[in-house]
């Protein structure tokens, strides 16, 4: 006899539908999930880029959606340099924190029920340079 057995999912309505308003992309849900697992650090455009090892227009260009949207906020200091961090709203905090805390798997699962969610989704495998990493 097989029994089949789902575990608990971490994946909430509320999460799927901020990323599906919000039209994330699929390399804005990976800048957001690192952007939370770092959820106090003020990176550079720099250290992000390095961090995903893909094409820099595709970082900038999600980098700025998401300033647009106010999801991530930019900030110049008085050398010069601009650095991105989390917009201090609590309610974008809270799914940010919710995304970020998803396992590999939980991850992988949301990012496909976002891409099969939402009309507006960039396929960066087709469209870009975007290299996926195992």
């Amino acid at each position: 006899m097989v029994t089949e057995c789902k575990a608990k999912s971490k994946i909430s309505n509320g999460l799927l539908s901020f990323l599906t308003d919000n039209e994330c992309s699929e390399i804005e849900f990976d800048l957001l999930r690192f952007m939370g697992q770092h959820h106090k650090a003020k990176m550079s455009f720099y250290i992000i880029t390095r961090a995903f090892r893909i094409a820099t227009i595709d970082v900038g260009n999600a980098l700025t959606a998401l300033v647009e949207r106010d999801i991530l906020m930019r900030r110049l200091d008085g050398n010069g340099l601009i650095t991105y961090s989390l917009s201090t709203d609590e309610k974008t905090h809270a799914y940010i924190h919710k995304l970020a805390s998803l396992d590999w798997s939980e991850a992988l699962a949301l990012k496909k029920e976002l891409k099969a969610n939402t009309v507006c989704y960039f396929d960066f495998m087709r469209d870009s340079n975007f290299m996926a990493r195992k």
